[in-house]
């Protein structure tokens, strides 16, 4: 039986691409609007940081006010030696604003079009009007909590792949190799580019998710690929299975009992399994772990192995099941004291956005 959620999926999918018949017609017009605001000079707000060597353009959309946990993200930047850009796809309060300038070098407020690649394009646009061309750049955006790991390396591992074009994560689709667009670190070597600079000028920027998805996060990873520039990911899937297959049978029951599951039969093969003790059923564990990422991701799958394993400090905030059966089984871990917690505004975001709970209760 196919699950009600697929059904949803597909059907929301074809709705896009529907869509995206008059989009042919609306995108167009919408962009050259965009460009006209462009030119003559978007809304921005000085922040009290200076420039430095290393920026990271952080988009955001928060158009109910903006959350603590973003004044968090930009703090921890700063800490690691990136100066906040930030990009808003949405109005700031006056107030808010207030409280990103002491966080931030620059603020810009753009109209909502395009999403995080509409918003990319026009913070890189905004940079280039500055002079501004940094020896490293990270581009990241809202649509996932991070850090989760207070103390992480994550930058770190981004700053010393020898990739022009490093991100957590290089998903496979096919023939496809893109990385997640949440979270990438581009060199010089990327940003002065040919390709790089084509990408953007060329980019046809549209609100619908379906197409932001395949000009955007796949196109630019194809585009990149194409132009010889090398484009990585620090977290690897491989690794994660090598890794596991050497852990003693109390890490593996750990795993599965945190483990995310959105398809049935492998539901019910983790409980069978946690409920079982028999000869072998360390080899059964590994063996069901690897049947789940035949079909999907490390991070949303098995949080509690992948923390301990790699110290993934991200957690996306999509309204999809995987990434919802993510968070929840994410916070079972956290509550059993099983992996480490994020700051208590994090983690009383995270309880907000699924569970109605606003305060700690740890």
């Amino acid at each position: 039986m196919v699950s009600a959620w697929k059904i949803r999926r597909e059907l929301d999918r074809l709705r896009q691409q529907l869509q995206g018949i008059m989009d042919l017609v609306t995108d167009p017009i919408a962009q050259r609007q965009l460009e006209r605001v462009l030119a003559a000079g978007l809304p921005s707000t000085v922040g009290a940081l200076k420039m430095g060597p290393k920026i990271a353009l952080f988009l955001i959309y928060q158009p109910k006010g903006l959350s603590e946990s973003t004044l968090e993200t930009c703090r921890f930047l700063t800490r690691a030696g990136y100066i906040p850009f930030v990009v808003s796809n949405a109005p700031l309060t006056r107030q808010d604003r207030i409280r990103l300038q002491p966080c931030v070098w620059r603020i810009i407020e753009r109209p909502n079009f395009g999403y995080d690649f509409g918003g990319y394009r026009d913070g890189l646009t905004y940079l280039r009007q500055c002079g501004l061309t940094p020896a490293e750049l990270l581009i990241l955006n809202d649509s996932v909590w991070f850090p989760t790991i207070t103390e992480t390396g994550i930058l770190v591992k981004l700053a010393a792949s020898p990739a022009d074009i490093a991100g957590p994560i290089l998903r496979v689709r096919g023939s496809e190799r893109f990385l997640e667009s949440y979270l990438f670190r581009l060199r010089r070597s990327a940003l002065e580019h040919p390709a790089f600079s084509d990408f953007w000028a060329n980019l046809k920027l549209t609100s619908n998710k379906y197409y932001v998805i395949r000009r955007g996060e796949r196109g630019f990873s194809a585009a990149m690929r194409g132009a010889g520039l090398q484009v990585e990911g620090v977290y690897d899937k491989a690794t994660f299975v090598e890794d596991i297959a050497i852990q003693d049978e109390t890490f593996l029951r750990s795993t599965l009992k945190y483990g995310a599951y959105i398809d049935a039969d492998l539901v019910k093969e983790s409980a069978n399994l946690l409920q079982e003790n028999h000869t072998g059923w360390r080899e059964d564990a590994i063996v069901h772990i690897r049947k789940v990422l035949e079909k999907r991701q490390v991070y949303s799958s098995f949080p509690y192995a992948n923390v301990q394993l790699t110290g993934y400090p991200l957690l996306k905030k999509s309204t999809e099941p995987v990434s919802k059966a993510w968070r929840l089984a994410y916070l079972k871990a956290v509550e059993a004291e099983e992996v480490p917690a994020p700051s208590d505004q994090v983690l009383a975001e995270i309880r907000s956005h699924d569970l109605g709970r606003r305060h700690s209760q740890r």
